[in-house]
């Protein structure tokens, strides 16, 4: 007796979902992590000589149960030596609005065949339509045959920049298409990374800004970016590189062609000085005896997370500063002050520490989410490390790190001496206390985070992580932004103990969205070490306005390493 083994998929499509929440278009950051997945599903498929001839968004199934994504309707799949594109009755098999020239005219195919569709798939997730939108069908396979691949930046000029990489996979013949699906869904990510264009006053785009700040394109996302896996909310969230609460999703790759279902892999402030145009000042050296005095002008490169990938919009800027420093049984202090005429930053003064040879300022600020359910003030850390070259310049990084899930961005960052400056509006570092020591410095290096819900949660959660503690110079507070290549998950120490709250609008699985509410608090260790071995905290994930819901968890980080 013959039988049908099919997976039940409880969750959505693409096009449903595309429909009901994102009419206009997803944003990149949800729709590349499922052309990714997708891509894949299809490559794992053609290494085994299988066409599926008919990708689009309705056969791409969400899971909200095991948050994967699955390629479906395998119905009129065919071997690649049997890969012709009629039936019997000369009809072309698959959606028009989908098929590529070969397949329409009845001509050879291979993988790049479905690659096509995948990048029409694309087009429409971007832009909420078809490549070539029109009630004939006779229209929209002429246009398929001869004309040239559409524009996304005609209906969404920031992503004008990936055009090029859509009219590869759309190339009228397939040698000149990309090698995979996998290469394609790559060098579409990749592009995604490099500077667009994006609102002047984007948070992420600037080294000074002035608040308000518009949200991160993340908030609004549903599955969203980075090309590492991500999740629905069934751990507590994480800020993404672009600042969404987003948990981790570990990475697995699942065939399953029974019922013809194919499992995808995972599911995932203003410038002084325009980059590219600096002004014309002559450096001139340090003054003898002064350290770290004058007037610099600050070169930041382009934004990045803490992991080093490239955020999209977030090009190399130049700032100005006047710093004013002193050395004596304290040891050497630095006090520096914006003078950029641009904006306001987000910390207009810092205090720089010599500590084994660097110079460290940590400084707080806040600006404000734009967010419907985050209308307040967000506090956000700067931090700075430069190390003084042998040149004269002062080279290193720069990280801002918001605590409630607006962003994380981190750039390198050389100081130039262009002059002397105006010192006297400088305060004198001279009278500073010595710098602190806080025992939270002593949470660094690598660890390993496994959640465990109560009764009636989401199921345990891992990550594997790494952190740097950042201490003001009192000591009494402290930042712990463990960041991995999928988010960020940030501590604040006071008090004897680190908080963790996040709120923010996350996706939910199960259709729309979820307000979400993570709270924890992790004890300083009564044993401290220095590393610390294991550092352990208790929570509550409170969700509100979706299916997904949350729960008391358990938190504990492992150490595995430097």
């Amino acid at each position: 007796q013959l039988w049908i083994s099919m997976d039940y998929v409880a969750g959505t499509d693409a096009a449903q979902l595309l429909r009901e929440h994102y009419p206009a278009g997803m944003p990149p950051e949800v729709a590349l992590p499922i052309i990714h997945a997708v891509a894949s599903a299809l490559d794992h498929a053609h290494r085994r000589g299988l066409l599926h001839r008919d990708v689009k968004p309705a056969n791409i199934l969400l899971d909200a149960e095991t948050s994967r994504i699955y390629l479906a309707d395998f119905g009129i799949a065919r071997p690649m030596n049997d890969s012709a594109g009629l039936t019997a009755t000369n009809m072309a098999v698959g959606t028009v609005a989908y098929a590529a020239p070969e397949q329409l005219r009845g001509e050879g195919m291979d993988g790049r065949t479905d690659q096509y569709a995948l990048a029409c798939t694309a087009f429409q997730l971007l832009t909420g339509n078809p490549p070539y939108a029109d009630s004939n069908p006779a229209v929209v396979i002429t246009k398929h045959v001869t004309a040239p691949a559409p524009s996304l930046g005609e209906h969404r000029p920031e992503l004008r920049g990936l055009d090029p990489v859509l009219a590869r996979a759309m190339s009228k013949t397939p040698a000149a298409r990309f090698a995979s699906c996998g290469e394609f869904a790559q060098a579409l990510q990749q592009q995604s990374r490099q500077p667009m264009p994006m609102a002047t006053n984007d948070f992420r785009n600037q080294q000074t800004i002035a608040a308000p700040v518009p949200p991160p394109p993340t908030r609004h996302a549903l599955p969203p970016l980075s090309p590492p896996p991500q999740q629905f909310a069934s751990s507590p969230p994480r800020s993404s590189r672009s600042g969404a609460l987003i948990a981790v999703l570990a990475v697995v790759a699942v065939l399953i062609v029974a019922g013809g279902v194919f499992a995808g892999v995972q599911l995932f402030g203003g410038d002084d000085h325009p980059s590219g145009t600096p002004p014309t000042h002559t450096m001139s050296p340090t003054a003898a005896g002064t350290g770290f005095s004058g007037r610099y002008r600050a070169e930041y490169g382009p934004a990045t997370d803490l992991q080093g990938a490239a955020i999209p919009g977030g090009p190399a800027i130049t700032g100005q500063w006047d710093v004013r420093s002193s050395c004596g049984a304290n040891g050497c202090i630095a006090n520096a002050s914006y003078t950029g005429k641009s904006a306001v930053p987000v910390v207009s003064n810092m205090t720089f520490d010599q500590i084994s040879g660097d110079w460290v300022a940590v400084g707080t600020g806040a600006v404000k989410c734009t967010d419907a359910l985050n209308e307040a003030p967000t506090e956000v850390w700067v931090v700075f490390t430069l190390t003084p070259k042998p040149d004269g310049t002062l080279a290193g990084e720069t990280t801002r790190s918001a605590v409630n899930g607006c962003s994380s961005v981190k750039r390198t960052v050389t100081f130039t001496r262009t002059g002397d400056g105006e010192l006297s509006s400088v305060s004198d570092p001279a009278g500073l206390p010595p710098r602190t020591t806080s025992p939270a410095s002593t949470l660094h290096g690598r660890y390993h985070e496994n959640i465990v819900y109560a009764v009636g949660g989401f199921g345990p959660g891992a990550a594997d992580l790494q952190v740097r503690t950042q201490c003001l110079r009192t000591g009494d507070r402290c930042i712990s932004a463990f960041h991995a290549v999928d988010g960020v998950v940030t501590l604040i120490f006071a008090g004897g103990k680190w908080t963790r709250t996040e709120e923010g609008t996350v996706p939910c699985a199960l259709g729309g969205t979820t307000h979400v509410k993570i709270t924890a608090e992790y004890p300083l260790p009564t044993d401290l070490q220095d590393p610390i071995p294991t550092l352990e905290g208790r929570g509550t994930n409170t969700s509100a306005g979706g299916e997904c819901k949350g729960g008391d968890f358990t938190d504990k980080f492992i150490r595995t390493g430097d």
